[in-house]
């Protein structure tokens, strides 16, 4: 079957919070052989972020300003808990009416409006409120009892901190609902938008605190969700990028906090080539199995080719391969393969090769990351092109996040068995220096080639050079090569005595003794 552009998919991050028991429980053993009780949340990527789940019993506050995502999250969650098999209950205090709240949220694809009325009930804490604080509870108590429900959602918790006479009756509540749900086995979830110090006061008596943001980044806009707090559980420190699609919320853990712990040996067998044999043989017989290569060069040098290359020569040999890219889909990538002789669209619709497209605009890096690595797991490329981490790198809202987050990566692409090509842009032509556009990340790869145009009597010649290349003794010479209707050939030493590296060349003098 012809294979596209790949889809983004839905559940984009590990950890979707799929469950084989009913109402999203499951058993998670530690070292200690105890068992503790997850509920998934049915979130993609949540679960990995909490560690696993929310402990069964446990109470979890959600916290951030209004328009963060507070009540999607808290009825996604209500909805997967109860498509799962478990009851459900939302309770609201002084929030949007059922009837308004139900509509907003028909344009989620959890929404199933044949679970409300059994296994999820909506319920309005207004006259219970007017006894304050213990009147909520009493109220909450005797609904979970009365539908047996093992999910319990309350949003508004806000508007109990104003019903209460002091900060002492808000603690109380707090530790009314935290006991009352480990003893009832209901996990409870509170939403609340007030500030730090109620947040403070709530967060002392609950088995953890979730903080949801919204923060601007030049002129886009950022969610994150961060963890703040959470007894029983090993999660994931930091902020994580999330986004509220038709599908809901969908999680996408920071790539450095879940991913490339592990790196896998190299293989010490033969060398899979680049479909370039001069370069092969500057590079001592090819690139190590399992590798990882940075292919620096400026615009027009020939990184995309050299990748396509890399790929064509794969299929050749019956290897499956990915190509990641921001700017060229499948089929300008064929017709920008067939202008140097090679067939891109055979091994496409034989579905040896894969395409993942993603147009460089506002993208999560972490997604995109989680999205990659999805499709690296389920094609099972040998051979993997990303075009190019200079696009990730422009996305980052925190650049210095670039040399840990290229590390994870590559270490990923190692443990699934891809041998990994990844070009990255230099913008300028001529420097007095060589550029390195991320040169704490290129210290993570294994591999460098720098492709570069330099001027020389009005003319612009193409040269390569092996910047280095680990376990491999390769050729130090900078070498000519060219670009043709029959691919990439690499010539001998470029006749310049100096500036190769910073694109102005200095001719050979034919005259020595001057």
């Amino acid at each position: 079957m012809p294979l596209a552009e790949s889809a983004p998919p839905a559940g984009a991050g590990p950890g979707g919070g799929t469950t084989g028991r009913a109402g999203g429980m499951r058993e998670e053993r530690d070292g200690t052989g105890s068992a503790p009780v997850r509920l998934a949340t049915g979130v993609p990527g949540l679960d990995a972020v909490l560690g696993g789940g929310l402990t069964t019993g446990s109470t979890v506050l959600v916290a951030g300003q209004p328009g963060t995502g507070k009540t999607t999250l808290g009825n996604q969650l209500a909805f997967a808990h109860a498509a799962a098999g478990g009851r459900t209950i939302v309770a609201t205090l002084l929030t949007e009416a059922h009837d308004l709240m139900l509509a907003n949220l028909r344009g989620f694809r959890f929404f199933a409006p044949s679970l409300v009325g059994d296994r999820l009930r909506y319920l309005s804490l207004l006259r219970a409120l007017e006894e304050g604080p213990d009147g909520v509870v009493a109220a909450l108590r005797r609904e979970v009892r009365e539908a047996s429900a093992t999910l319990l959602v309350v949003d508004g918790t806000a508007v109990v901190a104003d019903a209460a006479a002091s900060g002492l009756d808000l603690r109380r509540f707090a530790q009314a609902l935290q006991a009352q749900g480990a003893l009832l086995g209901c996990t409870t979830v509170l939403l609340t938008s007030h500030g730090r110090k109620t947040g403070r006061r709530l967060g002392a008596h609950v088995d953890g605190v979730v903080v949801l943001a919204a923060e601007r980044t030049d002129s886009r806009r950022v969610r994150t969700l961060e963890v703040a707090k959470l007894r029983g559980a090993r999660h994931l420190e930091g902020a994580h990028d999330f986004a509220i699609t038709e599908a809901g919320v969908t999680v996408s853990p920071r790539l450095e906090a879940l991913g490339g712990r592990g790196r896998p040996a190299q293989d010490p067998g033969e060398g899979l080539g680049t479909g370039v044999a001069g370069l092969d043989a500057m590079l001592g017989g090819g690139l190590m199995p399992f590798s990882s290569t940075l292919v620096m060069g400026t615009p027009g040098a020939g990184k995309t080719l050299l990748g396509l290359s890399f790929l064509a020569e794969g299929a050749r040999r019956g290897e499956r391969g990915l190509i990641a890219g921001f700017h060229e889909t499948t089929g300008d990538l064929v017709m920008t393969a067939a202008g140097i002789g090679l067939d891109l669209r055979l091994p496409i619709d034989a579905g040896l090769v894969r395409v993942l497209w993603d147009a460089p605009l506002e993208v999560s890096v972490d997604a995109w990351a989680w999205r990659l690595l999805e499709a690296v797991a389920e094609h099972r490329p040998r051979r993997v092109f990303i075009d190019a981490i200079t696009d990730v790198q422009r996305l980052l809202a925190a650049p210095q996040r670039m040399p840990t987050y290229t590390a994870a990566l590559v270490n990923e692409l190692r443990a699934r068995g891809a041998t990994a090509m990844i070009a990255a842009e230099i913008d300028a032509y001529a420097e007095e220096q060589l550029l390195a556009p991320v040169p704490a990340a290129s210290a993570t790869m294994d591999n460098g080639i720098l492709l570069r145009q330099v001027e020389l009597r009005s003319e612009l010649h193409r040269l390569v050079s092996v910047l280095k290349a680990r376990r491999a003794a390769t050729d130090p010479a900078i070498r000519a090569f060219t670009i043709g209707g029959q691919g990439i050939s690499v010539a001998g030493p470029f006749a310049a005595t100096s500036g190769l590296l910073t694109g102005r060349a200095a001719a050979a003098d034919p005259d020595p003794s001057r």
